[in-house]
């Protein structure tokens, strides 16, 4: 897959058969529109292409809140991600609040015609784009005739008898609902970050972990508790047990996400690490001494060794 950063680089020019969005997640509707793009270009010379936005256009101008917008992918995963899903061409497109004031019609004469050569676009259903996200299907059925390029969209995905979003990805998350956030997205959530010096205390109780701090500080972190978990370390991956959470049997209130890998010894520090989420064990709770959590980590790492190995 070519990845361009800015469209203006995009040589030698060629046709586009393409889709635009954020598509954060990469869910199980983000990958039926590509799997038509990929259909489509077999029948011509065109190139699968996708257009995305870097930062997430909600980081630049969503509401301002006090809970910031959490993102299911981070644009290194999205790349990953797409590459491996057989898209030919992601272009990359920086977003800004001069770029968000762009029309509808503007950015799909001046970028998706005239820098992309599009011939065709495919969009998700509820799709919308361009200033005040005035821009949507019947908008680009005008614009099709006027420009000449051809306009589908395609029907929503649906799990379970509800439609696929990455919003309620998002809600699933933040409710430990993981084998069904899962479900959806088409492969296991995870994190990607950084092994950090933690204060010892899980060497300690006889269960020593590695710290692992988001790469993205607006990566969603699901629900606080215990899972099993997968992490892959210099792309071997091992079952693991993880707790994400402030550590209340200690009086502490920095969350952490500590991660316990099954069978594993190594020095990890400053290694890059890729956590895979796979099942929700047990809610947080407070033990009233260290000699009462011992046991409960013993058993949260029984049920998910339990769970793992039967995957």
């Amino acid at each position: 897959m070519e990845t361009f950063w800015d469209f203006n680089n995009i040589y030698p020019k060629s046709d586009s058969i393409l889709t635009v969005g954020t598509f954060d997640g990469i869910h199980l509707g983000h990958i039926e529109i590509i799997k038509e793009l990929v259909l489509r270009v077999k029948k011509s010379k065109a190139k699968s292409t996708l257009v995305t936005f870097e930062p997430h256009p909600g980081l630049v101008i969503g509401k301002r809140g006090p809970t910031p917008l959490a993102l299911l992918t981070t644009i290194e995963e999205k790349i990953d991600v797409l590459a491996s899903i057989g898209l030919e061409r992601l272009v990359i497109t920086n977003f800004t609040g001069s770029f968000a004031s762009m029309t509808a019609e503007e950015f799909v004469q001046n970028i998706l015609i005239n820098k992309l050569n599009m011939k065709q676009i495919v969009i998700g259903h509820d799709h919308s784009f361009g200033k005040d996200r005035k821009g949507d299907f019947n908008l680009l059925v005008e614009l099709g005739k006027k420009y000449n390029f051809e306009v589908d969209a395609i029907d929503p995905i649906r799990v379970n008898n509800e439609i696929v979003s990455s919003t309620k990805i998002r809600n699933l998350l933040f409710n430990g609902e993981i084998q069904k956030a899962n479900e959806i997205i088409g492969r296991n959530y995870s994190i990607r970050g950084q092994v950090v010096k933690g204060d010892g205390r899980g060497r300690e109780l006889g269960f020593p972990t590695a710290n692992i701090r988001s790469y993205s500080q607006y990566k969603l972190i699901p629900k606080e508790g215990v899972y099993a978990t997968k992490i892959k370390i210099n792309n071997k991956v091992f079952n693991s047990v993880t707790y994400i959470g402030p550590r209340p049997t200690f009086n502490l209130n920095q969350k952490v996400i500590e991660v316990h890998i099954d069978k594993f010894d190594k020095e990890i520090y400053n290694k890059e690490v890729e956590l895979y989420f796979t099942h929700f064990i047990r809610e947080d709770k407070k033990f009233k001494t260290k000699s009462e959590l011992v046991p409960q980590i013993q058993s949260d790492k029984n049920d998910a060794m339990k769970i793992l190995n039967r995957i």
